[in-house]
């Protein structure tokens, strides 16, 4: 009778699965009342033993538990009682546990598992800490443990895979101004991160497996330890203990394993280019130095603060303690104490309060810079450093408009500002005010432009008004390069080359052999500012001299090559190394930038595409989904609503989907869901709103939650699948639903019941009967909701059609 047993009434099938379970209590009752009849035993145990061993089976007693909950309790309360009975050598007694529990988990999808090292985490990481250098350390664990119920990773495989991904980033920015950023985050910020994941609970088993991994990676560590001064593995396992992840007997095991090469032995030491690795020790007693001054009463500490600022800007001090200050979370708290003290110095003409104001607002400017005003000020500030980053500072995606700043000058200050500055005098009158100063500066650069283009002043005189403004306060020639910056963005090609001869003279080192200490520091960090300002700004002179009077790197918002060379420059390059270096990354995020994320996402789905090997698209798929968190709600939605659709319903580019790189893509799809739904929150106060979306699609509702967009997106990219499937014809866009539908369900992550909930039944019904020998068991019973009406009459209705083609098939054989 068993092997017969389905359904083939629609009324019928729900009541199939309790029948089931009826039957499995049923034979429960009889192994309890028919002790002593061993060959009904026997047959008993044969017949349990094939209600759970048949995955069939399995689930209609899973949808039967559900479905009946009354009999299912009953059912368990009976595996209680034969627990107690049966001795540990009866066969039973293993299928009675095994029922007892039985849930929908039991028959388990394998997720896919890859080979050591990968290459998701190191590509997130570098396109993560561009975009977010000072992203939370519970921010950066939350995302983690998404890749490691996605990728299958084991806790010892994700604790090794950040490791060595902070270690290949901090490789790849050696011997630049990136990498005190990177060697504190790898040394300081991956010990906290390691907690977050452990949830404050001893790991030790894990993390010690997790260095074992990293052992097997020797060729990275002998790199690390050749451009070092000191050991990093070693510096690592020091900072882990200091977390309390490892213990000291532990470090001394793991040390004792690593073998470097000889030549590596003979030739590294103290005498070694690069930076010790235990830099950040003596960073972070000078941060903690620093907040504890900047904490005090400012009456009482002037010129101990003074000193010790003057101190901070002294060599690679700021950008260390920037560093260090960046991974502690400690970067808002530092920020809102200077501005604090550059709010006390803002008036007054005392040489050591001008001084104050100016060091104070430099390096705001550059921490500004650096990490973005939203990153690092509060929205609705108040204060003047605060009030002229909103109005006039240049940063990449906040333009701000020339004529703009003009009106918030007074023509009777910048008339008396310019009288001034051409007679060459930089000191000022007792009692300035340096706000009426720094917010005229965009006037008077702007008559001086003037009058030099018409001919009112030869170049002699423009440079003697720039050496007066830039004198001995750097913040003007801050103020002066901002306006000159911005009106360059708008000005037209052929009258840039004047302007920038300007943003030229204001970089010139201050004159004079008696020039302070103090002011050449200061200064140096005002004209690494001024280039970065120069870096957005169109080159009016050949590629060649722009880019060294500029500095400009890859970072340009305005390349000299197509878009699509350098992405698939970017592309290659990572493909080439498994890891994602600093400069393909920031090319990335200029991209977005430019050429918005519809464009980027479909130029990343066809380099993907172009891949033939399955090594080669799993990696692909790692490396898209990193440059997808470049803006991973953006780009999921772009995905779904325009390039999916788009690329699937192209005769010329369908076609050519095959296997496997329909199953990549679709696992991509999937990644990229269920990364984009964490990414926007619980709500919308928690996720970002996706303005661009709302406006594009007529179907989404305006005042609908970003998640709701999204999975309003999935549903419609479904629903067309479902109506090509309709048709009858087996088409490409059929296999890719398919494989879609199975990704989505084997990566499932906490929160997958409600994007499984935009899958249509009808669209799961009509590809079982079309594609029905690709589909199993265990992937109809997660599929579907066992704890909704609904999602057990469609799951008892697909497990009864699966098994009457398998019943068929065995009939025909």
């Amino acid at each position: 009778m068993l092997p017969g047993v389905t359904c083939c009434g629609k009324p019928e099938e729900t009541l199939l699965a309790t029948a089931v379970l009826s039957v499995a209590l049923w034979l429960l009752n009889i192994l309890e009342q028919c002790q002593k009849a061993s060959h009904i035993i026997q047959k008993a145990t044969d017949l349990i033993k094939v209600l759970l061993t048949d995955d069939f089976y399995v689930s209609l007693i899973c949808l039967g538990r559900y479905n009946d909950s009354e009999l299912f309790a009953e059912t368990n309360r009976k595996c209680a009682e034969l627990r107690e009975i049966l001795k540990e050598s009866d066969e039973a007694l293993h299928y009675v546990r095994k029922l007892e529990n039985i849930d929908v988990h039991m028959l388990r999808l394998a997720i896919k598992t890859e080979t050591w090292p990968g290459s998701l985490i190191q590509c997130w990481l570098e396109v993560t800490l561009i975009g977010n250098p000072g992203c939370p350390t519970n921010v950066l664990a939350e995302q983690l443990q998404i890749f490691k119920t996605l990728k299958g990773y084991s806790n010892a495989r994700l604790y090794a895979e950040l490791m060595r991904g902070s270690l290949l980033s901090l490789y790849n920015v050696s011997q630049t101004s990136q990498e005190s950023q990177r060697s504190a985050f790898a040394f300081l910020k991956v010990p906290h991160i390691l907690v977050s994941l452990t949830g404050g609970k001893p790991d030790t088993n894990n993390v010690v497996q997790a260095v074992e991994l990293m052992l097997q990676h020797s060729p990275l560590l002998d790199a690390m330890d050749a451009i070092g001064t000191s050991s990093s593995f070693k510096c690592l396992l020091d900072e882990l203990a200091k977390s309390r992840l490892l213990t000291e007997s532990q470090v001394k095991t793991l040390l004792e394993s690593r073998k470097p090469p000889p030549l590596l032995k003979a030739e590294s030491g103290p005498g070694g280019s690069g930076m010790s690795n235990y830099w950040y020790i003596c960073a972070e007693s000078t941060l903690s130095g620093i907040l504890k001054t900047l904490n005090s009463d400012y009456h009482k500490i002037q010129d101990a603060l003074l000193g010790m600022l003057h101190t901070v800007l002294t060599g690679k001090s700021f950008e260390l303690i920037l560093a260090v200050t960046t991974v502690k979370g400690q970067l808002r708290n530092l920020v809102n104490s200077l501005i604090r003290f550059n709010e006390w110095s803002k008036s007054g003409s005392d040489k050591a309060r001008s001084q104050l104001f100016d060091i104070t607002f430099v390096m705001l400017v550059a921490i500004v810079q650096n990490y973005g005003s939203t990153a690092v000020l509060d929205e609705n500030g108040d204060s003047l450093f605060e009030q002229w980053v909103r109005a006039c500072m240049v940063e990449r995606q906040r333009p701000k408009a020339p004529e703009q700043m003009l009106k918030l000058g007074d023509s009777a200050v910048i008339e008396s500002l310019l009288e001034q500055f051409n007679t060459g005098e930089s000191d000022f009158k007792p009692g300035v005010k340096w706000q009426e100063v720094l917010f005229n500066i965009p006037g008077v650069m702007k008559e001086v432009l003037v009058a030099w283009e018409q001919g009112a002043l030869v170049a002699q005189d423009v440079k003697r008004i720039l050496d007066a403004v830039r004198g001995r306060m750097c913040c003007l020639a801050l103020a002066a390069a901002a306006w000159l910056c911005s009106y360059m963005r708008t000005a037209p090609q052929d009258t840039l080359l004047k302007p920038a001869n300007m943003v030229q003279q204001l970089l010139a080192p201050p004159a004079g052999e008696s020039v302070e200490d103090s002011l050449r520091d200061r200064w140096q960090l005002t004209c690494d500012i001024v280039r970065r300002m120069q870096r957005d700004v169109p080159p009016c002179m050949p590629p060649a001299t722009a880019a060294a009077k500029t500095g400009a790197t890859g970072e340009q918002l305005v390349g000299r090559r197509p878009a699509l060379d350098e992405l698939k420059a970017a592309w290659t390059q990572a493909m080439r190394k498994g890891a994602l270096d600093h400069k393909p990354a920031k090319t990335l995020r200029c991209l977005l930038d430019t050429a918005g994320s519809r464009w980027l996402v479909s130029a990343v789905i066809n380099e993907l595409l172009k891949l033939r090997y399955k090594d080669q698209l799993h990696r692909g798929v790692d490396l898209a989904l990193a440059i997808f968190h470049v803006d991973i709600a953006g780009c999921t939605w772009q995905l779904l609503s325009h390039v999916l659709p788009q690329l699937l319903y192209n005769d010329l580019q369908a076609d050519s989907l095959m296997e496997p790189q329909l199953p990549a893509l679709a696992y991509l799809t999937s990644y990229s869901v269920y990364t984009a739904w964490e990414a926007l929150g619980e709500d919308s106060s928690n996720g970002e709103p996706l303005p661009k979306q709302q406006r594009l699609s007529e179907n989404l509702d305006m005042d609908s939650k970003p998640r709701d967009q999204l999975l309003s997106s999935l549903s419609q990219l479904l629903y067309m699948f479902e109506g090509g499937i309709q048709e009858g014809a087996i088409t490409q866009q059929t296999y890719f639903a398919f494989h879609l539908i199975k990704a989505l369900v084997e990566v499932k992550t906490e929160p997958s019941s409600a994007v499984l909930a935009a899958i249509p039944p009808v669209l799961i019904s009509d590809l079982l009967k079309t594609l029905p020998e690709l589909f199993s068991y265990p992937l109809l019973l997660h599929i579907h909701d066992v704890c909704a009406s609904a999602g057990r009459i469609n799951m008892a209705k697909d497990l009864c059609v699966l098994r009457n083609y398998h019943l068929k098939n065995i009939s025909n054989t």
